[in-house]
């Protein structure tokens, strides 16, 4: 099921999701959640995808952590690495808005998959990264909050030209069928 992104000036996005309980029914079977976080995530492109950015209000989201799809329900960072590295990153809920985040190069992590297992793990690299991002999103937060003005200006500008560029492209291509 490809459900609408929620868009990036909605408040919803700032909404702190409600804690997954896997004991008492909930909207979305774990399964079916799961499910729809693959589905969306793959459809949209992206290498992670929190419940909120579509609109289902429950910390949980989809990764792609070591090539693999995995879904987090509840997750939480347990510890930080000191080292940090600044990497261009975007958002779905940004479509073609990128600049460099200061991210944790690892994290120590806890999280339910879908049977209600708790996991375990620390991430490194890219999953670091991705999970880091998508917590924010589990907190309402958004990447744009911790960028100057300035920076965050600039990659507004960039991304105002890739936009037209990519709708000029589009129309081009419609053109030629």
């Amino acid at each position: 099921m490809i459900k609408e992104l929620i868009d990036e000036k909605d408040p919803y996005l700032r909404e702190v999701p409600e804690e997954y309980t896997f004991e008492k029914s909930m909207e979305y079977e774990p399964e079916e959640l799961k499910n729809i976080l693959f589905e969306n995530m793959e459809h949209y492109v992206g290498y992670g995808l929190s419940a909120n950015q579509l609109g289902i209000p429950y910390k949980a989201f989809a990764m792609i952590k070591d090539g693999d799809p995995i879904v987090c329900f509840n997750p939480e960072v347990k510890e930080y690495s000191d080292e940090t590295n600044y990497v261009k990153e975007g958002c779905l809920s940004f479509p073609g808005l990128w600049f460099a985040v200061e991210r944790a190069s690892g994290v120590s992590v806890m999280y339910y998959d879908e049977e209600g297992e708790g996991k375990y793990g620390i991430l490194a690299g890219l999953s670091a990264r991705i999970f880091q991002h998508e917590m924010e999103h589990m907190d309402g937060e958004l990447f744009t909050d911790n960028i100057s003005d300035l920076k965050l200006s600039m990659a507004m500008k960039r991304r105002k030209i890739y936009l037209r560029r990519m709708k000029r492209n589009v129309k081009k291509q419609q053109e030629i069928y």
